[in-house]
């Protein structure tokens, strides 16, 4: 797996091999959702749940945001993140948080952080873990900053119900994911 953009780009990322219970997102879906993002992205900040091993995030800081916030739990997943954030030597523009989604999302709240963009890319079959992330987020009135984005990976077979506070802007069918954008009405 490598970066696909910016001035880290062809950089080498290590992953958990597989076999683990991480899923990398495709570089072909990476490529699409910053072609939608822009070219405009300094100053920006950028949150990366369900990490894995922060291809999302680096993507992002290699193309010009300011900062990301890493969300990751799983061990292996967690120490291939640290090490490419490491080998990549871009600690001073990172956070990461080795705790689930809910529970950070409620942290990050509570010290009243925002964010610009939001990319959401949970287990596929865990839909629960999925909408309950979605829900709050809707409901919250910090962390998403206006005219900020949500975008949401899931299996392209996965059906996602309306949900208040959140308006779907756009479905995209990449591959075998289908991603999802969402903005505050």
């Amino acid at each position: 797996m490598r970066i696909s953009g910016g001035f880290l780009k062809n950089r080498r990322l290590s992953s958990p091999k597989k076999g683990g219970k991480t899923r990398p997102t495709s570089e072909k879906l990476r490529q699409a959702l910053f072609n939608i993002i822009g070219p405009q992205v300094e100053d920006l900040l950028f949150l990366d749940l369900f990490a894995g091993s922060g291809s999302m995030g680096l993507e992002a800081l290699s193309r010009g945001f300011f900062h990301a916030t890493f969300v990751e739990k799983d061990g292996l997943a967690l120490k291939c993140l640290k090490e490419n954030v490491k080998n990549l030597n871009l600690n001073a523009h990172v956070t990461i948080i080795p705790l689930d989604a809910p529970l950070s999302l409620k942290k990050l709240e509570k010290k009243g952080k925002g964010f610009d963009y939001i990319y959401i890319d949970p287990p596929y079959k865990d839909i629960e873990l999925r909408e309950e992330v979605l829900v709050y987020l809707a409901k919250s009135s910090t962390l998403l900053r206006p005219k900020g984005r949500i975008f949401v990976e899931g299996d392209s077979k996965a059906a996602f119900p309306p949900l208040e506070g959140l308006l779907l802007e756009k479905k995209r069918r990449i591959g075998s994911s289908l991603l999802l954008q969402f903005k505050q009405p």
